[in-house]
């Protein structure tokens, strides 16, 4: 198994103790709407990780269309689970068919209107670091919630 693949696996992880504690959340306060993060809900957060790892490894490398992830369409965190299965799907079969990390992929950024070129150490980088990032904001909406956040990092200690 080559190291991207490994460090998937401690990725996902790390995000089914995240998903898991998001599941004794309330379900009305996972859609809460919070100011501090742009009106955004710990349920968006989650579908835009998801999302983001469809956008830059299905459309953009593997030239696939999509359709988003939408808040609306969620009717609990085990639609969410699925997504990630989804999610964890599609990793694979990036991973799969670009074995080497070098390898330059180039897509098309439509909010720029142009192409650019990645290799595919830089986009699984991306879209690891992208949900941890928002990992935190999750951890962090779920403490002004109420709610005792749960360490969720790779390494933990409880």
């Amino acid at each position: 198994m080559n190291s991207l693949k490994k460090q998937y696996l401690l990725v996902q992880q790390a995000r089914a103790v995240m998903l898991n504690f998001c599941g004794t959340i309330e379900p009305e306060d996972l859609r809460k709407q919070l100011a501090g993060f742009n009106d955004s809900t710990i349920l968006n957060l989650l579908l835009h990780i998801a999302n983001t790892y469809h956008f830059w490894l299905k459309r953009f490398a593997a030239k696939q269309e999509f359709t988003y992830f939408e808040e609306k369409d969620i009717s609990s965190i085990q639609d969410v689970k699925r997504i990630f299965r989804q999610t964890d799907i599609l990793v694979a079969d990036f991973l799969n068919s670009y074995p080497y990390h070098t390898t330059r992929i180039k897509g098309e950024i439509f909010w720029l209107k142009t192409d650019m070129t990645f290799n595919v150490l830089e986009l699984f980088t991306h879209v690891m670091t992208h949900e941890f990032h928002h990992k935190g904001q999750i951890m962090t909406m779920s403490r002004l919630l109420g709610y005792t956040p749960i360490d969720a990092d790779i390494i933990r200690f409880n």
